[in-house]
């Protein structure tokens, strides 16, 4: 039985309207074997996460997805099997959360100058064992009727260059993949076919990246088979997932895009190698 897998998924904790538990409840929907929880810049569904793992009998492999940057351009960097007791890691997601709550209070406070209001209070409660992203903001206008559609609230107001925007503390790549590393983890390069500057993956390689993401929903044939290359010829890992975010992207869902178990096998016998080497 060919097992598989979908290791790039998002919960509520981060930006997505899905539990922990409906994650495991459509894994097992579409019989998958494992797992990975993949929520941006945190692991606070990770506790969770492995009861309903072994409640469900699916395997979880425990993750992150960093939300980096090169060159002021922002970069998602994939983290499995970390260890999230690690201090440098702990410390790393407690200076992108304070960041990003300070960064969700001044928008809060840009769209009250301009006369769009949004009780602080209130929007801090909704996102208060979240990580705020501006998509919570989104959604407090489209609740409040500020914005008649999810769509208009970044149109108007939270994308750059809009009024209530502001950019957030980013670590760079690098820095990314060091924490990753030093997290015990393998750090892979999230769907890479979105990054604009095709010449930086060769960079990142150079930085420690482990692997590329090479399966991910509607990817290009064309575009695989370049990733797939280029593992072969730098001797890289492999992933994918469905960067399922539940009713927040339309375009994919749990399994939607899958990759085989000998694949999380290869990556695990790459990470004891660097153990032992250690």
């Amino acid at each position: 039985m060919n097992k598989k897998c979908d290791l790039h998924i998002h919960t509520l904790y981060s930006d997505s309207d899905l539990s922990v538990e409906e994650c495991f409840r459509d894994a097992r929907r579409k019989e998958l074997s494992c797992i990975a929880i993949t929520d941006h810049d945190t692991m606070s569904g990770i506790k969770e996460a492995r009861v309903l793992s072994s409640r469900y009998g699916i395997e979880l492999i425990e993750a992150i997805e960093f939300s980096a940057q090169e060159a002021d351009v922002e970069v998602h960097v994939l983290g499995y099997f970390l260890d999230a007791e690690n201090q440098r890691l702990q410390e790393a997601l407690a200076v992108m959360e304070t960041h990003r709550r300070e960064r969700l209070n001044k928008m809060a406070d840009k769209l009250n100058d301009i006369g769009v209001r949004v009780d602080k209070e209130e929007l801090t409660e909704k996102v208060r064992n979240k990580i705020p992203t501006r998509l919570h903001l989104g959604l407090y206008l489209l609740e409040k009727k500020r914005v008649s559609a999810l769509r208009d609230a970044f149109r108007k107001y939270l994308s750059p260059g809009k009024p209530a925007y502001l950019s957030r503390f980013k670590f760079t790549v690098q820095e990314s993949i060091e924490i990753i590393k030093d997290a015990g983890g393998l750090a892979f390069l999230a769907h890479p076919h979105m990054i604009s500057d095709q010449s930086w993956i060769e960079k990142f390689i150079r930085y420690g990246i482990a692997g590329l993401e090479v399966s991910y929903p509607h990817m290009s044939v064309v575009r695989r088979n370049i990733y797939e290359n280029m593992c072969r010829r730098y001797g890289l890992l492999r992933s994918g997932g469905s960067d399922a975010h539940g009713s927040y992207k339309k375009y994919t869902e749990i399994g939607a895009a899958v990759v085989p178990y000998a694949w999380v096998e290869e990556m695990k016998r790459a990470r004891a190698c660097r153990e032992t080497q250690s």
